[in-house]
């Protein structure tokens, strides 16, 4: 029915439930990371199925902003304005509306989003699938809500001026698509419960897992500080409290560092910052030959120990001295106990490679990443797959907000990408040192990705159950007498349907006359399927008898009837296919000639009997032995027989012969009248030749039959084969 004016009260309910969709999607549900679930345009289904397409555009406009508004996205409006319309104009075909809406995403949704997403946005390809698969989703969500909304809704089935159905629809198709609705929102309910129950426990795991890590580094790494520093300690106290003398000092020096290899290089400065041992010896050694004046009286590990008196770790620098490269430094201070003043300090450059060892021993090492911060926030460590700078400044960015996660994101390489680059977990030092835990969001994603794309794959599955269901139980609740209508009336072939009758489908709630007429109706069939399967039996006995016979002509067309072999005609025919397909393939074939020695004599000695017995025996060997299904095998005349060998093995041809010949040679004939036994030779001549030789199989018989002519020449029971190259 089409609305030839406005209608004030359709108008009203579409603005009416427009505000309601834009405000649901001002706040569309978080499920995970980008994965929302919109709810709004369930208004734009209800009034596509009540009013029609434009009041539904109408309605789009409303809750299209909503979700312009939340996703500041122009998609929006060019994606749900078509599916409004597209919706709107299925209902008015009395199409349904769930399966209007599946295949609007699956002819124009899909491949709008898709170019949308790759021609404007710019996303990568690998997420454009998904994000347009998921948007899928939410058109069958809110469908299947709005659907049902109409249908558990009485005041708007009685709603003046609204469409109607100009082809009245059976009760049991109405029930299926019920059943196919309420199964759809079921399921699609069931499975978001379960993706956001299984996604939760994983990213439980996964934090898990960065802190279970970031603990493991947080005390190796204090633990490995804390000794280093006492060991340091131990050393200042030991030299003070010893009074070791100056000259002694490079001797106890090299003894500890040699005994300590957490410490790359140690050296012991006197108060005016002067190194007066260092460790190793070589690299001391060295400088001294330069002639350097190496002075660390403005390091801040000399100015804090030497004034402050106190054990000091230092911040990533750059050494210059003894020890080069990127160092933390451990010093404290040495005392003079009787001028009560420190007279020097210790130092020793922590190995740093430390925690290249611990990161390789974290059993998540090859999904984890690490990163280690001094006080001043300057990388100490981070893992080779992150690509940072010791000494430089940790700078990273949080994760996009867009992505809903009870997970820490964080971007380290690209600040402003859609899609956050890291997990991470977080754990501060006792002594201000900072330690992160990352781990890659994509493979999260991904996992995401791959869950909501099974979910889908499922849906559809069940909803193909669904269907099937859904015409079961229509198929119960149909009415006795349709049931008896469909079942004996007959096929558009004109045939009787021979199928028995469920009488369990006509219960006590049956009327008596429709069961009596199903009775009689079945007493009648009976009869008339009698003589059905009695003009069926003998339609069938004809038919095989005629096949038997067209069987028969064409063996006797094509084959010998006294070897079974084929014929001269069958072969020369059959030569051409032969010949043209192994010269396509640049193949050679093999021609051959076969003739029984002598086979006159066996006629006129043993009779034509035992010749005709000596032909079978003849073809029998040839059939045992020439195998192939491509080897064709022919009693060309009389005592004649020729082989064709397409693709052969030109170096065994006439060995495989001279097996055959010598086979045939033992083989034992009875004469079928006397009971005698004898046996009989073959002469055989063959050629060889690439397929292109001739496709006139005369030419090959004529130099097989020269060859053959040799053969006996020879002396009979003998094979001459010709390669021709």
């Amino acid at each position: 029915m089409r609305l030839s004016a406005v209608n004030a009260t359709h108008l009203k309910l579409a603005t009416a439930l427009g505000l309601i969709g834009l405000l649901l999607n001002l706040y569309p549900i978080p499920l995970f990371a980008n994965v929302q679930l919109i709810l709004g345009n369930a208004a734009v289904v209800i009034v596509a199925i009540l009013l029609g397409p434009w009041y539904a555009l109408f309605t789009a406009l409303f809750t299209a902003t909503g979700l312009m508004i939340a996703w500041s996205s122009a998609h929006v409006y060019l994606v749900f304005l078509l599916e409004a319309v597209w919706l709107g104009y299925a209902r008015r075909k009395e199409f349904p509306i769930l399966y209007a809406n599946i295949g609007y995403w699956v002819f124009l949704g899909l491949p709008l989003m898709g170019l949308y997403l790759w021609l404007i946005t710019g996303m990568s390809i690998s997420h454009i699938p998904f994000t347009t698969i998921k948007q899928a989703f939410n058109g069958i969500f809110y469908t299947t809500l709005g659907e049902l909304c109409v249908f558990a809704i009485p005041k708007l089935w009685h709603m003046k001026n609204k469409l109607e159905y100009h082809n009245r629809r059976s009760f049991s198709s109405h029930l299926s698509y019920l059943f196919i609705i309420i199964t759809t929102i079921s399921l699609l309910t069931s499975s978001l419960v379960f993706n956001h129950y299984f996604l939760n426990k994983q990213q439980e795991l996964i934090k898990r897992n960065l802190n279970d890590t970031g603990i493991f580094l947080s005390h190796a790494t204090e633990t490995y500080l804390d000794t280093n520093t006492r060991a340091v300690s131990i050393m200042g106290k030991f030299i003070s409290a010893a009074k070791i003398p100056v000259d002694q000092w490079q001797d106890m020096l090299s003894s500890v560092q040699s005994l300590n290899n957490n410490f790359n290089t140690m050296l012991i400065a006197n108060e005016q910052g002067e190194i007066v041992a260092g460790s190793p010896l070589e690299r001391l050694h060295q400088i001294n030959n330069m002639n350097k004046n190496i002075n660390v009286k403005d390091r801040d590990y000399f100015i804090e120990t030497f004034k402050h008196h106190r054990t000091f770790v230092s911040p990533v620098f750059v050494g210059r001295g003894i020890g080069q490269g990127i160092i933390i430094a451990i010093s404290a201070p040495i005392f003079d106990e009787a001028q009560e003043k420190a007279i020097g300090i210790v130092e020793g450059s922590l190995d740093l490679n430390y925690f290249d060892h611990v990161d390789n021993q974290n059993q998540h090492h090859e999904t984890q990443s690490i990163v280690i911060l001094d006080d001043k926030s300057n990388i100490v460590y981070a893992s080779d797959n992150l690509a940072l700078s010791p000494l430089t400044k940790f700078n990273f960015t949080l994760g996009n907000n867009d992505y809903h996660t009870n997970l820490h994101l964080m971007n380290i390489n690209q600040a402003d990408t859609e899609t956050p680059e890291f997990i991470y977990a977080h754990h501060t030092l006792k002594n201000g040192w900072q330690i992160y835990v990352l781990e890659p969001f994509i493979p999260l994603l991904k996992l995401t990705e791959e869950q909501y794309t099974k979910t889908i794959m499922l849906l559809l599955v069940s909803m193909a159950g669904a269907i099937i269901i859904a015409k079961a139980i229509s198929r119960l609740t149909t009415t006795p007498l349709a049931l008896l209508a469909n079942h004996f009336s007959q096929g558009e072939d004109g045939k009787i349907n021979k199928e028995k009758f469920a009488k369990g489908l006509l219960d006590s709630s049956t009327p008596i006359e429709i069961y009596s007429l199903y009775e009689s109706l079945e007493s009648n069939q009976q009869a008339l399927l009698n003589n059905q399967l009695e003009l069926e039996d003998k339609v069938k006995q004809r038919t095989q008898d005629l096949e038997i016979a067209n069987l028969k002509l064409k063996e006797m067309a094509e084959r010998d009837s006294l070897t079974n072999l084929y014929n001269r005609r069958y072969t020369e025919k059959q030569f051409l296919q032969i010949q043209d397909l192994c010269e396509r393939g640049d193949d050679a074939i093999a021609v051959v000639l076969l003739d029984l020695d002598f086979f006159k004599k066996v006629n006129d000695t043993y009779g034509h009997l035992a010749g005709d017995e000596c032909l079978k025996v003849m073809a029998e060997v040839l059939s045992g032995h020439f195998k192939r299904d491509v080897d064709l095998l022919c009693r060309y005349g009389g005592e004649e027989f020729v082989l064709i060998l397409p693709m052969c093995n030109v170096f065994k041809v006439e060995q495989h012969l001279n097996e055959f010949r010598e086979k045939l040679s033992t083989a034992a004939i009875i004469n079928p009248v006397d009971g005698m036994t004898f046996s009989v030779t073959v002469s055989i001549g063959a050629i060889i030749a690439d397929a292109s030789y001739s496709n006139d199989l005369q030419s090959w018989l004529k130099q097989a039959d020269e060859n053959l002519y040799a053969a006996k020449e020879k002396g009979r029971n003998c094979v001459v084969c010709t390669l021709i190259g």
